[in-house]
C-alpha cells in the first residue's frame, strides 16, 4: 500500500471556494424573486413607521424628563453657528466705522491745521473729543464681541460634547 498525503490547507481552501460559489448563486436566485422584493418594499415601510413612532415616543419622554434630544442639539448648534455669522458681520462693520472714524480724526486734524488761526479751531477740538469718544466706544464694543465669541466657542463645544456620549465598547451590561 502506498501513503496517500493530505494537504488539509488545499482541500480547504477548494471547498471554501466551493461553498462560496454555492452561497452567491443562491443569493442570486433569491434576488431575482419579485415576492422577495414585495416582501422588503413592504417590510421597510412598516419598519420605517415603526421607527418614526419610536423617535416622537423618545421625544416625548425626553421633554416630560427634561433631557435635550438629539433634534434638539441641533437646533441649539445651528443658532450658535447662525449667532456666530451675525457677529462676524457686526464685528466687521465696526471694523469698517473704526475706519472711517481713524478718516475722519485724520480729517478734522487737518482742517485744524489749515484753519489754526480762524474761528474753527474749537470746533475741530470738539469734533476730535467726539471722534474720540466713538473710538472709545467702538473699542468696548470689539471686547464685548470677543467675549461673546469666546462664550459662543465654549456653549459649540459642550454641545458637541452631549451630542457625542462616549460608549465603552468592552462594557459588559
Amino acid at each position: 500500500m502506498g501513503q496517500v498525503t493530505l494537504d488539509v490547507y488545499d482541500l480547504l481552501k477548494k471547498g471554501g471556494t466551493f461553498l462560496q460559489f454555492q452561497i452567491n448563486n443562491m443569493i442570486q436566485n433569491q434576488l431575482n424573486h419579485y415576492s422577495l422584493i414585495n416582501v422588503a418594499k413592504t417590510q421597510t415601510n412598516a419598519l420605517t413607521k415603526k421607527i418614526k413612532k419610536l423617535q416622537q415616543y423618545t421625544e416625548q419622554t425626553a421633554a416630560v424628563l427634561n433631557l435635550p434630544t438629539k433634534t434638539d442639539l441641533s437646533n441649539a448648534t445651528q443658532l450658535i453657528l447662525q449667532s456666530e455669522e451675525k457677529i462676524d458681520n457686526i464685528d466687521d462693520q465696526l471694523y469698517q466705522i473704526t475706519k472711517m472714524l481713524h478718516e475722519m480724526k485724520e480729517l478734522v486734524a487737518k482742517i485744524a491745521l489749515s484753519n489754526h488761526e480762524s474761528m474753527d479751531a474749537p470746533l475741530s477740538a470738539s469734533l476730535s473729543e467726539e471722534i474720540a469718544k466713538q473710538e472709545e466706544e467702538i473699542a468696548t464694543l470689539q471686547q464685548e464681541m470677543l467675549q461673546v465669541k469666546q462664550k459662543m466657542a465654549e456653549q459649540k463645544e459642550q454641545l458637541i460634547i452631549t451630542e457625542t456620549p462616549s460608549v465603552d465598547p468592552y462594557k459588559v451590561n
